[in-house]
């Protein structure tokens, strides 16, 4: 089974990576993608391009390419780490939602959504195949109340 880690930017899932790595030099199928929502905090890009050079490790970035039409699914978009913050569209992926789905509200919260999970999906099932992944996602102590068991995802 292939294993694809969602690196998030944060301590607990660069500790997932770490352990993660350490499978990955054992000989696991292992595979790292950070979701750039275009948004993140000047720091956390620092963190992720410091992890990467540190560890050394293969990270796949992605960024969603939202298609305007509504009705029309969108895409993403795969660049390299030494790009964030550099080369990347810094707010072109909120700002594209935006026009597309209009302004995220309490009982509509899909940035989550629209900016992360669907791009990261679609990438795993085009480079994967559906099915033959398992998502890995670092979560906080206290996260796990507040977490449904999802298939194909481990915490």
């Amino acid at each position: 089974m292939i294993n694809v880690v969602s690196f998030s930017g944060g301590r607990t899932s660069a500790y997932l990576l770490w352990l993660m790595e350490q499978k990955r030099r054992a000989g696991k199928d292992v595979h790292y993608v950070f979701m750039d929502t275009g948004c993140e905090h000047p720091m956390t890009y620092r963190f992720v391009r410091e992890v990467v050079k540190f560890w050394d490790i293969p990270l796949t970035v992605l960024q969603v390419d939202i298609n305007p039409e509504l009705g029309q699914p969108n895409g993403y978009t795969v660049w390299e780490p030494k790009d964030i913050q550099t080369r990347m569209p810094v707010l072109k992926p909120f700002i594209d939602m935006v026009k597309k789905y209009g302004t995220p509200y309490v009982g509509g919260a899909f940035c989550t959504d629209r900016l992360k999970l669907v791009p990261f999906t679609k990438y795993c099932d085009d480079h994967f195949g559906r099915g033959n992944y398992t998502t890995w996602i670092g979560i906080r102590a206290d996260e796990p109340k507040r977490l449904k068991p999802k298939p194909g995802i481990r915490y």
